[in-house]
């Protein structure tokens, strides 16, 4: 029987606010064996898009973000929920 990947730690959960509605969530995200990285979601209180953005500053449009929830409603639980957390 083959067992799943494990999942990454998400820790130093930080909300922000923006102007205009913009809102944002980041996170340290370390997956077994790997170093930790800051991981930002960057959405809007209006709705969708959600855009993940890398330490490197690299911009990605997250495909059907309401599969995580409702972002503006619940970063945090949006967030885990993204890394396949419960």
């Amino acid at each position: 029987m083959a067992t799943g990947m494990a999942g990454p730690d998400v820790d130093n959960v930080k909300l922000a606010s923006g102007v205009a509605g913009q809102i944002s969530v980041s996170a340290s995200v370390t997956y077994p064996d790997e170093e930790s990285t800051v991981i930002t979601f960057v959405g809007s209180v209006y709705g969708p898009p959600v855009v993940m953005v890398m330490p490197s500053g690299a911009e990605v449009f997250v495909t059907d973000p309401d599969r995580c929830g409702d972002f503006a409603a619940d970063r945090k639980a949006w967030l885990r929920r993204f890394f396949g957390g419960v």
